[in-house]
């Protein structure tokens, strides 16, 4: 039964820490650091906001090149 009460308990902090801030951008494509990168292979794409695409975390290459 504890278990179970800390389950629930630990479920609703997490639903109200997740929410997002009213006034907080929505940050598009930052979701993408799971795709393997087509160039080299070993390295993961991650959003740059900079550069405006995706850049592999190992070797540089761009998404949009």
């Amino acid at each position: 039964m504890r278990k179970l009460l800390n389950l629930v308990v630990g479920r609703l902090k997490a639903l109200l820490r997740s929410e997002p801030e009213a006034d907080d951008p929505p940050r598009y494509g930052s979701s993408v650091s799971y795709a393997a990168c087509p160039a080299c292979g070993e390295g993961s794409l991650t959003y740059d906001e900079t550069a405006g695409t995706s850049v592999c975390n190992a070797c540089g290459a761009r998404a949009d090149e």
